[in-house]
């Protein structure tokens, strides 16, 4: 875990971070991704590349407010646990749905929605005021732990391998045992799912100034890896030897656990609360993404026009609407790690669309005007993302049977769309007035094109 949270951000974040700063500049558009790949590879690709993108975004943000109402029952003792199992999250979940009626979670769920909706609805302003007070709430019991627990952190446990039930037998203790051991898919999976998504902050790279977009992209990496990292660190140097693992230990909520008995109750109770409020800052990140590369998708005339419009706050309304109703659907999904795996599958494929469409650029067009630059050449730019690639191909690589079943069904319907909406008349009737282009792709087209493109 710690190696895995240590090297993550080398691996999955800083790469796509700075990939993002690069093309989200030099495209300012809602799009963002789906700007990219079309400008490098032309519209069928880009539609490809933000309908699968929208696809996982649209999915993921289903789980939040799941979790949301799961730590509010937590706060509020709805759940009657016993506090001994209170590391035991996940299970005490699946129980409680079992015993609540399914119409009172719908409900709570929707109205939740609803709520959170509205507030995304009111403008990025609003979004962004309130995502920095959840931000502070969220961190601030972990940065307590962090300080507190640092004076009882035993370090030899960094250095100590997971105990495997056979070595708790007395068999061999090597590591490699402890690697034959180790649940792959999931534990890559998870690590990919945490510390990605930052081209996500493309789609707000035009409501935002050039000179302050990268180094924001920069510091997002930089608190991401700390705020993973150290507070694990702590947590594991704190807790018991993994000789001494006590049922429920490293489970969903633990470091609820740890907080409570390394500082007091109080901490414990402040940090179920902090997660809690932390998924409604998920939320409305994801969402705000979604609509607005939705927003993109229409102006570039790939999903029907509606979904351009912009509210009095000049936030895209049918974009946050679907976004919604996608949630509520999705209020049945139950395994966590699968549709992780899932989501992380479809969002991999965009990815490399992504970085394929950077190379294509860099080569293609190394004239565009670019108001940040990764300082490095095509060559030197392939060494540095060699890790983000082959991470990203390796999430591909330990994908499950369903998984391949899904991606397949979601490309087929996908490609049905495409099929659909290339009639002319379909989007005559739906589609936008005018294509978004790109000033310095379009100095750059020769003139038999431009021609051909006035006469169609």
């Amino acid at each position: 875990a710690l190696l895995g949270f240590l090297l993550g951000p080398l691996i999955f974040s800083f790469q796509e971070a700075l990939l993002t700063a690069e093309l989200g500049t030099t495209f300012p558009e809602a799009g963002a991704g789906v700007a990219w790949v079309e400008e490098a590879f032309g519209a069928k690709a880009g539609w490809i590349c933000g309908y699968l993108g929208w696809i996982s975004g649209a999915t993921d943000n289903a789980i939040y407010p799941v979790l949301f109402l799961d730590y509010l029952r937590e706060m509020l003792g709805q759940k009657n646990r016993d506090s001994s199992s209170a590391s035991n999250l996940a299970a005490e979940s699946d129980a409680s749905a079992s015993d609540e009626s399914r119409i009172t979670s719908f409900l709570l769920l929707a109205f939740s929605s609803a709520v959170l909706g509205y507030i995304n609805w009111r403008g990025l302003a609003v979004v962004g005021q309130l995502s920095v007070w959840i931000a502070v709430i969220a961190m601030s019991p972990f940065v307590i732990m962090t300080v507190v627990g640092s004076f009882h952190v035993n370090p030899e446990r960094w250095l100590e391998w997971p105990s495997t039930t056979s070595q708790q037998e007395g068999s061999d203790d090597s590591s490699s045992s402890v690697f034959h051991n180790i649940e792959w898919a999931p534990f890559v999976n998870n690590l990919f799912w945490n510390l990605n998504s930052f081209d996500s902050a493309g789609s707000f790279a035009g409501e935002i100034e050039a000179a302050k977009f990268h180094k924001a992209m920069l510091w997002s990496t930089l608190l991401v890896a700390i705020c993973y990292f150290l507070p694990l660190l702590v947590a594991i140097g704190a807790s018991p030897p993994s000789s001494q693992r006590r049922p429920g230990d490293w489970d969903d909520g633990y470091l609820a656990v740890v907080n409570s008995e390394l500082v007091g109750p109080w901490l414990g109770a402040w940090t179920v609360m902090a997660a809690g409020i932390s998924n409604i800052g998920l939320f409305q990140a994801e969402l705000s993404a979604d609509a607005f590369q939705l927003m993109g998708m229409a102006d570039r005339g790939h999903v029907p026009k509606i979904f351009g419009r912009r509210s009095r706050y000049g936030t895209p309304t049918y974009g946050i609407i679907l976004g919604l109703i996608v949630i509520l659907l999705m209020d049945f999904v139950s395994d966590l790690d699968q549709l992780i795996e899932m989501l992380n599958f479809n969002y991999a494929v965009s990815l490399l669309m992504e970085y394929a469409a950077f190379f294509q650029l860099r080569i293609r067009h190394p004239e565009i005007e670019r108001p940040y630059r990764i300082p490095l050449g095509t060559v030197g730019c392939l060494i540095f993302f060699a890790p983000s690639l082959l991470g990203t191909i390796l999430v591909l690589s330990l994908a499950g049977k369903a998984t391949y079943i899904m991606f397949l069904s979601v490309m087929t319907v996908g490609f049905l769309m495409v099929s659909l909406w290339q009639n002319e008349e379909v989007r005559n009737r739906y589609g936008p007035n005018l294509p978004v282009s790109n000033p310095e792709i379009d100095a750059l087209t020769d003139s038999d094109e431009i021609s051909g493109i006035a006469s169609d």
